[in-house]
């Protein structure tokens, strides 16, 4: 088998674009680091990140992990925070939402749950 047949496809949701757009300004590595993580969620999404159980009512299983920010020179452990799903079957990872270290040390469960859920029905249409 070779590595095609057994890397996943990442998709980036609108509701991920729209936030990536909108630290652009303050983050101007933010595309470097999210190609990056994308790079590393394609060959091994479940290790990647660790499973959120406090999240299990979606409809696909989510994962949070963390990526450096290169702007601002910080690490993974205080830089950006991931939230991804992950469809086995058809071998796709839904980049849902993200958010700086800085921002939110540990957000809400009810706060994620709405953007989580928002996000993976903006993404819906990608999923074939």
């Amino acid at each position: 088998m070779d590595g095609a047949e057994t890397s996943y496809t990442v998709v980036r949701t609108p509701a991920i674009e729209a936030l990536i757009a909108g630290y652009r300004k303050s983050h101007r590595k933010i595309e470097d680091d999210i190609s990056w993580l994308e790079s590393k969620l394609k060959l091994s999404p479940e290790t990647m990140g660790e499973r959120v159980p406090q999240l299990q009512n979606l409809a696909l299983p989510i994962y949070k992990t963390r990526s450096k920010d290169s702007c601002c020179n910080i690490g993974q452990s205080g830089g950006w925070r991931i939230y991804y799903a992950v469809n086995k079957e058809t071998r796709k990872i839904f980049l849902l939402f993200l958010h700086h270290k800085k921002e939110y040390e540990n957000p809400r469960l009810d706060f994620l749950v709405q953007k989580l859920e928002r996000a993976f029905e903006s993404g819906l249409g990608q999923a074939g």
